[in-house]
């Protein structure tokens, strides 16, 4: 009995998606919570992966949008041993990369790839017999009525030559150390000489992000204040103590969790900057959940940091981590990028020296992070060189004041060049 794939439920306000790649080829044979599917939603980019072992029968193609719940392939639980054990085998007794340039008959009798019937080989082991010329009739299939497994293949291409086909390779073939086998070219690695332009659909994350940016432009009176934090005792202070700190609490002491700590004390000193417009009514939070936004291949997201006021340094840098790994991995839920009161945004691991963030609803304000350089500064009437980040707030000016947006990051500011306040709450 076959068991379904479907497309999972995903948050309340979300009811399809894009089927955006198939991690599996169909026929493959694949392992419980292999990843099968990449799921692209307005919010989200996810893996879907496979409840059962068993072979995967794909319904719905790549590219095409989908509906939660909707089918979208099978998997055959008693074909889930077919393939597995002989091949395992096959590839854990010999590396197959040498193994696979030695077969094929080389010199000028060597005849051209086979014109056997390959319809009846899954898409692996045609590929494998395709990419090595090898001869389907010539292969005995160890599978349910005699079918070709990959394990038939690679127990073949480990058998060693003949001597007609040793006697058709070159003189020096048996001393020349084999060959490493030449890498098979991406999808997008051969790119025309003469093409100008090339074109690709944006993903479903995309589309959402760019019309979220441009709602923001169009709906609130966005304004952007700056300001620069002398860096010197935050780098101080965490390379004194960064070796102790990953050695007691198994992480690394990052620059993010010193920023984290200030904007949540910021937030506690100007109040009117944790609200936002709901209808007509101004709605103060009274709790403190920080977005990070997190640009990976797959596009940016902005996970969120669960209360941030009552973590420890450690418990802020072990969230960001795990939020991290969650964005590489695209195992990111909903739960994980809802909600936040305030963002924080790193531009400065890029290398941006200033810039203006953009609002990310439903919070009202982000901070801007850029580079670190070193400057001439006044301090004591002397010019010093020190470690400078600048610093920018975007805020929407409906709700909050410049006065209250120029004391908000002139307390960050303040929090940064004397990161003691942090650990006294002062």
């Amino acid at each position: 009995m076959t068991v379904d794939v479907t497309i999972p439920e995903i948050g309340e306000s979300i009811n399809e998606g894009f089927l955006a790649e198939w991690s599996k080829q169909d026929g493959a044979t694949v392992a419980a919570e292999d990843p099968l599917l990449v799921l692209e939603t307005d919010k989200i980019t996810m893996n879907v992966t496979a409840e059962v072992a068993g072979r995967l029968e794909i319904l719905v193609a790549e590219g095409e949008s989908v509906q939660v719940g909707q089918v979208v392939a099978r998997i055959d639980p008693t074909a889930a041993g077919d393939e597995t054990p002989i091949a395992a085998e096959a590839e854990a007794a010999e590396p197959p990369a040498p193994a696979v340039r030695e077969v094929p008959p080389t010199g000028a009798d060597a005849s051209p790839a086979p014109t056997a019937d390959l319809s009846d080989l899954s898409p692996a082991v045609r590929r494998l017999v395709e990419e090595n010329k090898l001869d389907p009739s010539a292969i005995k299939g160890t599978g349910k009525g005699g079918r070709i497994l990959k394990g038939d293949v690679l127990a073949l291409m480990k058998t060693p030559t003949t001597p007609a086909a040793e006697a058709s390779a070159p003189p020096t073939a048996s001393e020349a150390p084999p060959s490493p086998p030449t890498p098979m070219p991406g999808p997008t690695a051969v790119v025309d000489a003469g093409q100008r332009q090339s074109r690709k659909p944006m993903s479903r994350l995309r589309r959402r992000l760019a019309e979220r940016l441009v709602q923001v432009q169009q709906t609130t009176a966005m304004l952007t204040t700056f300001n620069e934090a002398d860096m010197s005792r935050v780098m101080a202070l965490r390379s004194e103590y960064k070796d102790s700190f990953t050695k007691r609490y198994g992480v690394k002491l990052g620059f993010m969790s010193f920023f984290v700590k200030a904007v949540v004390d910021a937030l506690k000193t100007v109040p009117e900057v944790n609200a936002f417009i709901e209808g007509d009514e101004i709605v103060t939070n009274h709790y403190y959940d920080i977005g990070i936004a997190v640009s990976s291949e797959h596009g940016l997201v902005v996970p969120v940091i669960r209360d941030a006021d009552r973590l420890s340094m450690a418990g802020v840098e072990s969230a960001i981590g795990e939020l991290a790994t969650k964005a590489r991995d695209r195992t990111l839920g909903i739960s994980d990028l809802q909600g936040a009161v305030f963002t924080i945004t790193n531009g400065g691991i890029f290398g941006s020296l200033l810039s203006t963030p953009i609002l990310n609803p439903p919070g009202s304000a982000i901070l801007g992070m850029h580079s670190i350089k070193k400057r001439p500064i006044v301090v004591d009437d002397e010019i010093v060189i020190r470690p400078v980040m600048q610093l920018a707030v975007s805020y929407d000016h409906r709700i909050i004041d410049g006065r209250e947006a120029v004391t908000f990051l002139k307390r960050i500011v303040d929090c940064l060049e004397n990161p003691e306040r942090l650990l006294l709450e002062m």
